[in-house]
């Protein structure tokens, strides 16, 4: 079952529905031709509805796949200074892959855990791109979240509930939260415990007091904006009390009724609108198995 979405005018492909909560498969559409300004308004319109698109057999260089973010606005560049390109430095390589010398590639454990991309950022995010260069056979998925979906389907009396209450994310919480969650995984192989750089540890210290219920700028369309290991507590709470609120907002919302899981093949190009959207990285076998992403995230309003 999938749901029909309405098409804007300018969109220059076709989509097929990759579920019935949401995303949207793009074929036989080559990227790199995408320059128009209207047709770029029309995908950056078409994600506010279905929220993640699928643009199958790209073949991009670095280069090729800066010039497509830069279509949608003004690129953030990643806290993790080690793994962005040399020479594009737009993009983050997430990656388990080895360089000759045995330091990582890229980051291989990011986004282990639900989230929304770097919402410690003073401008959230708008869109990210995520291009599989390397994907594993077996396991390895992105887990989406329509927070729109999950929004609308709580009790009226619910959602008044948590208007204007406002959650507190602290990126050091969700430092020492993935720490703990690798530790009980038996992962070591990370670079989270080395020392980090003064920027970095500015970066860790910072605190964000966040809406939970936001809306979109461009349609009002109401979602909720939460951190499932980056919550510091909730406003007006005791941090024991807000943060279960979130951690159970966090479940509803993850749970089935309100996901789409992609299935990656080499050179699927994703995008997705970050407001209204969770996501999470699946598991794979990183001993047997190679993955080599490229991703870059747009600077919101």
């Amino acid at each position: 079952m999938s749901v029909a979405l309405k098409k804007p005018a300018d969109l220059p492909f076709v989509c097929n529905p990759l579920s019935d909560v949401l995303g949207a498969e793009v074929v036989d559409f080559d990227v790199k031709t995408l320059q128009d300004p209207a047709e770029v308004n029309a995908v950056m319109a078409y994600l506010r509805d279905c929220q993640v698109l699928v643009f199958r057999n790209q073949e991009l260089t670095p280069v090729e796949m800066t010039r497509f973010l830069r279509l949608f606005g003004d690129p953030i560049y990643h806290v993790l200074k080690q793994f962005l390109m040399s020479e594009t430095p737009e993009i983050h390589i997430l990656s388990n892959v080895k360089k000759e010398d045995n330091e990582p590639l890229g980051n291989a454990y990011e986004g282990l855990t639900w989230h929304t991309d770097l919402n410690g950022q003073a401008k959230p995010v708008a869109y990210t791109v995520l291009y599989g260069k390397e994907v594993p056979d077996v396991g390895g998925d992105t887990a989406f979240a329509s927070m729109y979906k999950a929004y609308e389907a709580l009790p009226a009396e619910r959602q008044r509930s948590l208007e204007g209450l406002k959650f507190i994310y602290s990126y050091e919480k969700q430092h020492l939260t993935r720490l703990r969650v690798l530790a009980e995984r038996g992962i070591t192989d990370h670079v989270y415990d080395r020392p980090m750089t003064e920027e970095q540890l500015q970066y860790a210290k910072r605190r964000h007091v966040l809406p939970i219920v936001q809306a979109n700028p461009y349609n009002g369309r109401l979602w909720m904006n939460l951190a499932s290991t980056g919550c510091a507590g909730v406003e007006g709470m005791t941090d024991e009390d807000g943060i279960s609120l979130v951690e159970g907002l966090v479940r509803h919302s993850t749970s089935a009724p309100f996901r789409y899981d992609h299935k990656w093949a080499e050179n699927d190009l994703v995008i997705w609108d970050n407001r209204g959207l969770f996501h999470h990285a699946g598991e794979y076998d990183r001993a047997t198995e190679r993955r080599l992403m490229w991703r870059g995230s747009i600077a919101g309003e």
